[in-house]
């Protein structure tokens, strides 16, 4: 419930603190007083839109802070603070909402700064609003199904999980059906191409991702046979020459540097490097007449070495550039080749599942709609019995079903709730209503029921008795006063007989001071009470027959209750 409504500068209210009380408390006073402006400030709390013409003019910011004290939403909202990561008290909770000239829009939760968002997600356990006009919850035939599901019992909203743990799985499964057919074509032609490098890579029968550096150099001596042949019989003529051949000169200067030995040991070193160059050369002479007698050039060796480097330069321009890069590109492709063949549900297992859950989900939404017409049934009765005490006895309500043509979250039906408020009207949706009297009786006795399993601790109605009967306003006094036995409301009125039926009276009235203008709140005595409604019945004079009847009004609904 909200037990304090702190307000600072917001519209004609400079600086007011209202302390709330249980049950039913009435706002009373002369239209223009501000009533409708501290239902605006608690619209605030629960994330309503904040506009900077709701400033006090001349000021910089309104601040609007609200105290609550949780009762059996508690541990929703505790566990959305949890989720949002802000402070929370067991049984209470600050909400504070600040607007400023310059556009800012502050909102804190327990101290801690966060968005509107979160505001308005706790909001709706908070506070419930209603106007005459309102198309709230029970207006809006998309939300109506949900009334009536909350109104069941236990055993169905866990039959109704049960259902909903189903419908996502549907929904997935429906999902992926529709993306696997949507994307069948792109599909088939990425695994097409797949195939077809892989095909390319299996057939080069790849080994070795230095091959190709080996069949390089394979093919240059090769390509080149004859000049390498030429150049080392070139060089092994010059060699072997008889006349004037390296090995005869080289052993002429061989022997030369020999007899300057005997001229001194200095030119011992010199002579043996002689000889030391003369073998080495021997040496490489013999080596390279041993690697020609190796060398034999095959044509049918060529031609492979020629074909297999220019596969291997191919399979490098399209996967390379290195043939090492050609293998890790094969090894991916064949990974996910694998995918296309073990990666999951293909179009026909995941059309068999959804089958087979389809079976199982129809047979819950079938339960679900035989509790759901039980509990309809039971709701008809209830609601043209809240009527009757409204005086619409006359008026038939009905709980409309029909089937959808899919599965929805909440089974396959669609309800809608229909009245016709007087004899000989056919049955029409709720918000087809025309008369707002009418709409307004509605709204409260359907309120009357539903605020039994409606998680908000507070409902305001904001002068949803307007365009009534005296009866009437009675009979919507005594159906609020009925409804504050479980919640808190808090309401404002015009009407003697509403504010008669109340717990708590408060006027609500506007000062003017220094040329300003100025709100006041504050509750009523029994005296002041009894004057109260004697005004609202009589006028400004108000006589000793007029508090009479006053206090036989306020005495009625202390019997009737």
């Amino acid at each position: 419930m909200l037990v304090e409504l702190d307000i600072e500068n917001f519209a004609i209210i400079k600086d007011l603190k209202v302390r709330f009380q249980e049950n039913m408390t009435v706002l009373i006073g002369e239209t223009g007083a501000g009533k409708s402006i501290l239902i605006d400030a608690v619209s605030l709390l629960t994330g309503g839109r904040g506009q900077k013409e709701m400033i006090r003019s001349g000021e910089k910011k309104a601040v609007i802070t609200g105290l609550f004290e949780l009762e059996e939403q508690k541990n929703k909202i505790a566990d959305l603070c949890d989720e949002y990561g802000l402070p929370h008290d067991d049984n209470q909770l600050v909400i504070s909402r600040e607007l400023a000239v310059k556009g800012r829009n502050v909102v804190r939760i327990n101290g801690q700064l966060t968005t509107i968002n979160v505001l308005r997600e706790i909001g709706k356990y908070l506070v419930d609003i209603h106007g005459q006009n309102d198309q709230q919850m029970l207006m809006n035939q998309d939300r109506q199904i949900y009334l009536v599901d909350d109104y069941a019992s236990e055993s169905f909203k866990h039959d109704l999980l049960q259902y909903q743990e189903n419908f996502q799985k549907w929904q997935k499964l429906t999902a992926r059906l529709r993306h696997l057919r949507q994307n069948a074509q792109e599909l088939a032609q990425k695994q097409d191409i797949l195939q077809f490098q892989n095909d390319e890579l299996e057939a080069a029968n790849l080994e070795d991702p230095k091959e190709d550096e080996k069949l390089e150099e394979e093919f240059n001596e090769l390509n080149n046979y004859q000049k390498i042949a030429d150049t080392a019989q070139f060089f092994m003529q010059l060699y072997d020459d008889d006349e004037r051949g390296l090995d005869t000169l080289l052993s002429e200067a061989q022997n030369a540097a020999q007899s300057l030995t005997e001229f001194g040991n200095k030119f011992k070193d010199f002579a043996k490097s002689v000889d030391d160059g003369v073998f080495a050369l021997g040496d490489a002479r013999s080596e390279l007449s041993s690697l020609m007698d190796q060398m034999d050039f095959d044509e049918e060796r060529f031609q492979y070495v020629t074909n297999r480097l220019d596969v291997l330069n191919s399979l490098k321009k399209k996967y390379g550039p290195t043939l090492e890069d050609v293998f890790k590109f094969y090894e991916k492709i064949q990974q996910e080749l694998k995918q296309f063949e073990t990666g999951g549900l293909d179009e026909e297992e995941i059309q068999n599942e959804l089958s087979k859950l389809e079976k199982t989900m129809t047979g819950q939404a079938n339960d679900l709609h035989r509790n759901r017409e039980e509990v309809a049934h039971a709701l008809e009765e209830k609601i043209k019995g809240e009527l009757a005490d409204l005086y619409m006895e006359k008026a038939r309500f009905s709980i409309n079903f029909e089937e959808s043509k899919s599965f929805n979250e909440n089974g396959m039906d669609t309800i809608s709730f229909l009245i016709a408020p007087n004899p000989g009207e056919e049955l029409m949706p709720l918000v087809k209503i025309v008369s707002g009297g009418e709409q307004s009786r509605l709204i409260l006795a359907l309120k009357a029921i539903f605020s039994q399993v409606e998680p908000v601790g507070t409902m305001i109605f904001d002068e949803i008795d307007t365009g009534v009967s005296g009866r009437v306003s009675a009979a919507i006094g005594r159906k609020m006063h009925s409804i504050a036995q479980n919640k808190q409301v808090i309401t404002i009125t015009h009407s003697p007989q509403v504010a008669a039926a109340g717990d708590h009276r408060y006027l609500v009235a506007k000062k003017v001071k220094d040329g300003a203008t100025f709100t006041q709140v504050g509750p009523l005595s029994k005296e002041e009470t009894v004057t109260a409604i004697a005004q609202m019945m009589a006028g400004k004079n108000v006589t000793n027959a007029a508090k009479q009847n006053a206090v036989d009004l306020i005495k009625s609904f202390k019997i009737d209750s």
